[in-house]
């Protein structure tokens, strides 16, 4: 995780995620932000598929401004 803001406390990664998960199924719905609770949360996509899921949140009640990164196994004939 990075960012140039307030920072994801890492126990609320599951929210986080949950967060994730939600607006990836509704991205016109509106998504709690895992830190305040608040609606609003924007997500942007950022991802390298296939090799990494990597999504920027930020949330204009609390202030939270981080990325979330999560690498996904690479298919057959990659490098690692």
């Amino acid at each position: 995780m990075g960012g140039a803001g307030k920072r994801l406390p890492p126990e609320r990664l599951p929210e986080a995620l949950a967060a994730i998960a939600s607006w990836r199924r509704a991205p016109a719905a509106a998504v709690a932000c895992p830190v305040c609770g608040a609606p609003g949360l924007a997500i942007v996509d950022r991802s390298a598929r296939p090799h990494a899921e990597w999504y920027a949140l930020s949330c204009a009640t609390c202030g939270l401004s981080d990325t979330i990164h999560i690498p996904m196994r690479s298919g057959r004939g990659s490098i690692d």
